[in-house]
C-alpha cells in the first residue's frame, strides 16, 4: 500500500526509515492504537446502556443490523478515511472507526457480562479475553519485530474470508450455534482473526510510511478488536 500523504514511489517503509523515526512511530503507533481501542471500549459501554433500557434493540433484527452496520461500517472508514489526504478525514475517520466497532461488539459483551455474572464476576470472562488477545498481539509484533517477514501468502485467503467472517461472526451472535461444532467455528474464527491481525501489523511496518500513524493505529485497533470478539466468543461457546 502507498502512502496516502506523498508520492507513492518515493515511499519508505518503517522498517527501513531511520532509527529515531522508526522508534517515534512505533510509539505514536502504540498511543493512537490504544486511544483507538479507547474509544471503542466507551462507545461499547455506551450502546451497553442502551441495550440495557431499551429492549427492542435487543431483538434478533435490530441487533443484526447493528452489528453488521458496525463491524463493516468500521472496517470500511478504517480502510478509507483514514487514508484521505485531507487531514480533517483522517481524524473523523480515526474516531468513527473505533466507535462503530464498539457498538457492534457491545452485543457480545452484553452477552459475556450476563454470563460472567452467574459465577459471581460479571468481568471475568471479558477479562480473560482480554489478557489472552493482549499476549496474542505481543507475540505478534514481538515475532515481525525480529526480523522481515513475508506474509504475502496470507493476503489472497484472507481477502476471500475476512468480509465473509465479519458477517459470519455477527450471525453467530444473533444465532448462536452451541456445543462442540459451536466451539470448532469460534475456534477457526480465532484463527482466521489471528491471521488478519498479523498481516495487518506485517503491512503498517513494511508497507507503511512513518506519516501513517492514523490509517496504521485504526487498522490495528479494529484488528484488535475482530481478534478479541473471536476469543471471547470462543470462551463463551466453552461455557455452553
Amino acid at each position: 500500500m502507498s502512502s496516502a500523504y506523498g508520492d507513492p514511489y518515493d515511499v519508505i517503509p518503517v522498517v527501513e526509515a531511520e532509527e529515531s523515526a522508526r522508534i517515534a512511530y512505533m510509539r505514536q503507533l502504540g498511543i493512537y492504537t490504544f486511544g483507538s481501542l479507547v474509544i471503542t471500549g466507551i462507545a461499547a459501554v455506551l450502546m451497553m446502556g442502551a441495550l440495557d433500557s431499551i429492549p427492542a434493540l435487543r431483538g434478533r433484527i435490530p441487533s443484526l443490523v447493528i452489528m453488521l452496520g458496525g463491524i463493516y461500517g468500521a472496517q470500511f472508514v478504517g480502510n478509507s478515511l483514514t487514508l484521505s489526504p485531507n487531514a480533517g478525514t483522517r481524524w473523523m475517520g480515526y474516531l468513527v472507526a473505533p466507535a462503530l466497532a464498539g457498538a457492534a461488539l457491545s452485543y457480545l459483551l452484553y452477552i459475556a457480562v450476563a454470563v460472567g455474572a452467574q459465577s459471581g464476576n460479571p468481568l471475568e470472562i471479558i477479562g480473560q479475553a482480554g489478557a489472552l488477545t493482549g499476549l496474542t498481539v505481543f507475540g505478534m509484533v514481538a515475532y515481525l519485530l525480529s526480523g522481515p517477514r513475508q506474509l504475502n501468502f496470507l493476503a489472497a485467503g484472507l481477502s476471500m474470508l475476512f468480509l465473509p467472517m465479519l458477517g459470519l461472526m455477527a450471525l453467530t451472535v444473533v444465532f448462536p450455534v452451541g456445543g462442540v461444532f459451536g466451539m470448532i467455528i469460534s475456534a477457526v474464527f480465532v484463527v482466521v482473526s489471528a491471521a488478519g491481525l498479523l498481516y495487518t501489523l506485517n503491512q503498517v511496518l513494511h508497507e507503511y510510511s512513518t506519516d501513517m500513524v492514523l490509517p496504521g493505529a485504526t487498522r490495528v485497533a479494529i484488528g484488535i478488536v475482530v481478534v478479541f470478539w473471536n476469543i471471547l466468543s470462543l470462551i463463551l461457546s466453552s461455557r455452553d
